[in-house]
């Protein structure tokens, strides 16, 4: 028999806990890493990786559920405790193994260490298990952080094409963080029909994601001018135009505001741009990649 958690609202303390000291990791690890730039980079990769997983694994096909019990709504919960395991918990740990070089026997004790936390997430039933099974995590975790490692290589050689992934993944992250934030606050809702389901939302939600960071990622990878800037403006309006007109988003943010988010975002997208490839890109990558 598990072990339940007597009062709903302290589902989060653990949560909080493992928030504190995953935080305490990525802390030490920018602290001691010499190019800070390439290890945000680094960081916003692994949570794009994560997030790519976690559509299938729980947004598709249910794998599993979390209760945290921070939001009211069970479904933003669900997510909320994805996020904070997807994006924070894992990717933070990877880096900082990626930064001390720990090596693949200390992946195969990090593949233990979140194996033992889902267990104890399960037995606080602050977690439940549908079709994974922990196993999943002990195998997956340790092949997660020597991708980590690998691809921190990759990136200080300057792959072409593990740094246009890299750029696609900053900008995926960002605009996925920001829509569960306009969903959580009923600005925005995807689905299909008249009436859009939160779970239609949050299997629609990566599709115009993926979209728009791709899109921006191919608008902004050859120049970093006020010329690309305004390119991926107007082709965000009219994915946005798109998508209204299949009936597949409802929005009720202001226009104003709208624009302002869209301005400040892209702006952001430049400066992505600027920290993976540098001010001055070498022309030949853009060839070899586009």
């Amino acid at each position: 028999m598990g072990y339940i958690m007597k009062n709903p609202k302290y589902n989060k303390i653990p949560f909080i806990i493992l928030l504190l000291i995953h935080s305490a990791l990525l802390c030490y690890s920018f602290y001691k890493s010499k190019d800070k730039r390439q290890l945000f980079t680094l960081l916003m990769s692994n949570i794009g990786l994560a997030y790519l997983l976690e559509f299938f694994v729980l947004n598709l096909f249910k794998a599993y559920k979390y209760k945290p019990r921070i939001l009211k709504n069970n479904y933003f919960d669900d997510i909320l405790g994805a996020i904070l395991s997807q994006a924070i918990f894992v990717p933070f740990t990877a880096v900082f193994s990626t930064v001390l070089k720990i090596g693949w026997f200390g992946n195969l004790l990090g593949g233990l260490y979140f194996a033992l936390v889902e267990v104890l997430f399960l037995r606080l039933r602050i977690y439940k298990h549908y079709w994974w099974k922990t196993v999943y995590t002990l195998v997956l975790i340790p092949i997660y952080f020597t991708i980590s490692d690998r691809w921190n290589v990759l990136l200080r050689k300057r792959n072409p094409v593990i740094r246009f992934i890299s750029l696609f993944f900053m900008i995926m992250v960002t605009e996925a963080n920001l829509l569960f934030l306009f969903a959580a606050s009923r600005k925005i809702r995807f689905g299909l029909g008249r009436y859009h389901s939160w779970n239609e939302h949050f299997i629609l939600v990566p599709s115009y994601a993926i979209s728009l960071s791709f899109i921006s990622t191919m608008s902004l990878l050859k120049q970093n001018n006020w010329i690309s800037k305004l390119r991926v403006f107007l082709i965000t309006i009219g994915l946005d135009l798109v998508f209204r007109k299949l009936t597949l988003v409802k929005e009720k943010s202001h226009i104003g505001n709208y624009f302002i988010i869209r301005f400040l975002t892209i702006i952001l997208y430049g400066q992505y741009r600027e920290w993976v490839y540098g001010i001055k890109k070498e022309t030949e990558e853009c060839e070899d990649v586009a």
